[in-house]
């Protein structure tokens, strides 16, 4: 299965009306995610996490379940989801989870998810976990699009950057926290040396720091 880069449509808990009051991307390359959230009306993170994803099963619905590794809610269990294919080939989430809107009860919820076109670039997950500072450290490229997160294993601030390839050229499209974070802004650089010859498990160097390759596939 490719990897994708998926936006979502709407959010609708319970009985409410569906609405959608944030710009949600989320990368999937093999087992791995980055999900980021950014609220409309104020630019503040809504949620980002990032981690692992299992497919529980494939029928009668595909049933999807996600481990979150960071998380800026500071919750660390998995949660999960069921899809169904929508005839304009969107996708209908159903689950439950805790809802904030509604003092974290946990509620039933549909999402309805758009898959956006990629570039036929490489795509990847690589991961740091740094013993001296107990960061981990997610970064990851679908596309022209590029996430960086970071925070310390356990919780804690969660820092997040998103950048675009804009004729080949990355500018920064979203910036929140201050811990430091690999950038491809000023490396001049439309990919990362070696990207295209990674595969799932090797090391990479990534502006000095050493990396793990989680996951690596074709974006098309």
């Amino acid at each position: 299965m490719p990897a994708r880069l998926s936006t979502r449509i709407s959010i609708r808990w319970g009985d409410d009306e569906a609405s959608e009051p944030t710009e949600t991307l989320v990368m999937s390359v093999g087992g791995y995610f980055m999900d980021l959230r950014v609220v409309k009306a104020d630019n503040s993170v809504d949620w980002a996490f990032a981690g692992t994803r299992d497919i529980v099963a494939r029928q009668p619905k595909l049933h999807c379940r996600w481990h979150h590794v960071i998380d800026s809610h500071n919750t660390f269990a998995p949660d999960e989801g069921f899809f169904t294919d929508l005839p304009n080939g969107d996708s209908l989430e159903t689950g439950s989870m805790a809802c904030m809107e509604k003092g974290g009860a946990v509620t039933d919820y549909e999402e309805i998810w758009r898959a956006l076109p990629t570039e036929g670039l490489r795509a990847w997950i690589l991961k740091r976990e740094d013993a001296e500072t107990n960061n981990i450290t997610f970064l990851g490229r679908v596309g022209s699009e590029f996430f960086a997160m970071v925070q310390k294993r356990g919780g804690g601030p969660l820092t997040v950057q998103r950048e675009v390839l804009e004729e080949d050229k990355w500018v920064v499209k979203y910036q929140s926290g201050g811990a430091a974070l690999p950038s491809l802004v000023n490396s001049g650089l439309s990919a990362l040396t070696n990207e295209v010859t990674w595969k799932q498990g090797d090391e990479a160097d990534v502006q000095g720091e050493k990396y793990t390759v989680c996951s690596t596939e074709s974006s098309s």
